[in-house]
């Protein structure tokens, strides 16, 4: 099972900042021919498609804006999220650079976003990041977090672990998630605490914070999903497949939620509910791809698909293409294995799987390879796996204990 762990940080932010006229400013010079009415209708226009993440139209709206204030850093911060949002990087970057000189010799612009500084370089670290330049993006977010002196954006210092994770800064990420288990989160910062916990392998807290999350919104199919996910890993099947239907009935929800729903009903012995799902999460892919380019589990929610069809060539070649643009993604072993598990070619799956749990930040997937072991009769590493799930939570660990003594 893959799983879309993406954060929510995005044009949503700039949405609850809002951009209005600051009341505060000196009166600007005339900068251009727009009366009142005209900017204001521009501005209710640009909030209209920040909530419907229409970001081509945002965009357009702010370059507009830009000719007419070309000296209002608002529009240049916008514009920038926007772009990042539709992946023109370069583009982006060049915005918001501007943005930040602007608002670094003009502190009181006459069009202002709150904590424009603040927001301004957390954009910044989300398009370095998409790029895959984790270096520079953890500088930004650094920056962000120096800035945000009230505490007002907490998620920073989950978006800061997730980045410590890629650059292999373990311990890092560790003292980040530390930072959050006892703050107050707004619903973001839940879902993307949750996600820090699960890439550090701690799924009770992952579990705790997605609960957290979905009780504050709890008809957003990401949140529903992630949630499902992180009850899978813990083994507790049933409230998974509760959180999955849930996420499917909004009609909203993402390739990777029909993906891991197919899964958990494929290994459940569901077959005639799994394919169907797997069969719509392949018709998402093609958009997914475009979309997502970014993010290594669209190939893994792929395979995923194509393994719970049986369709094992078509994995292959998706987890092919995976190991290409993401060569240290350590879930394309998870997949290889159960590909490999599915042939009968059990010592190779354990060579897979061995390779996907050599950092131990898993949990159910020390259960799937007991199941390889317990195959290939060596019960007391297989054992030994189950012991190791369950100390992360792994619920079903003592009933699979007490099987292979049967």
């Amino acid at each position: 099972m893959s799983r879309k762990l993406v954060t929510v940080l995005s044009l949503s932010l700039l949405i609850q900042a809002g951009v209005t006229p600051n009341a505060f400013a000196a009166k600007p010079a005339p900068v251009a021919p727009l009366d009142k009415a005209t900017v204001d209708s521009y501005l209710a226009k640009t909030r209209a498609y920040m909530k419907a993440h229409d970001a081509k139209s945002v965009l357009k709206i702010q370059e507009f804006m830009i000719k007419h204030f070309p000296n209002e850093p608002a529009f240049y911060q916008i514009a920038g999220e926007a772009c990042t949002n539709l992946n023109e990087h370069q583009k982006a970057i060049e915005y918001l650079n501007k943005a930040l000189v602007l608002l670094k010799t003009n502190p009181h612009p006459r069009f202002g976003v709150p904590d424009g500084r603040v927001l301004t370089s957390m954009a910044l670290g989300k398009s370095y990041c998409k790029m895959r330049n984790y270096s520079k993006a953890l500088e930004y977010f650094n920056e962000a977090i120096q800035l945000d002196t009230t505490g007002k954006y907490k998620m920073l210092y989950a978006i800061r672990g997730i980045i410590n994770l890629e650059l292999n800064k373990k311990s890092e990420a560790k003292k980040d998630l530390e930072l959050l288990k006892n703050a107050n989160l707004d619903s973001t910062g839940l879902y993307d605490t949750a996600i820090l916990a699960c890439k550090l392998g701690c799924f009770e807290d992952a579990l705790n914070f997605g609960k957290k999350s979905v009780a504050k919104k709890p008809e957003d199919p990401m949140f529903l999903g992630n949630c499902a996910y992180y009850f899978f890993e813990l083994g507790r099947d049933s409230e998974a497949l509760e959180f999955f239907k849930r996420a499917i009935a909004t009609r909203k929800a993402q390739m990777s939620i029909y993906c891991d729903y197919a899964w958990l009903e494929k290994i459940t012995g569901h077959i005639d509910e799994a394919e169907p799902l797997a069969k719509s999460a392949i018709e998402l892919y093609p958009k997914t791809k475009i979309d997502g380019s970014n993010d290594s589990n669209t190939w893994i929610n792929a395979a995923t698909a194509y393994i719970v069809l049986n369709q094992f060539d078509e994995a292959r070649n998706v987890l092919a293409e995976l190991k290409k643009l993401f060569p240290n993604c350590k879930e394309y072993y998870r997949q290889k294995g159960r590909i490999l598990k599915a042939e009968g070619k059990l010592e190779e799956a354990l060579e897979s799987y061995s390779k996907f749990l050599e950092d131990g930040e898993a949990c159910r997937g020390f259960s799937e390879r007991a199941d390889i072991l317990k195959k290939l009769n060596r019960l007391d590493e297989a054992k030994k796996d189950l012991e190791t799930a369950k100390s992360k939570g792994y619920l079903p660990a003592d009933k699979e204990i007490a099987e292979l003594s049967q």
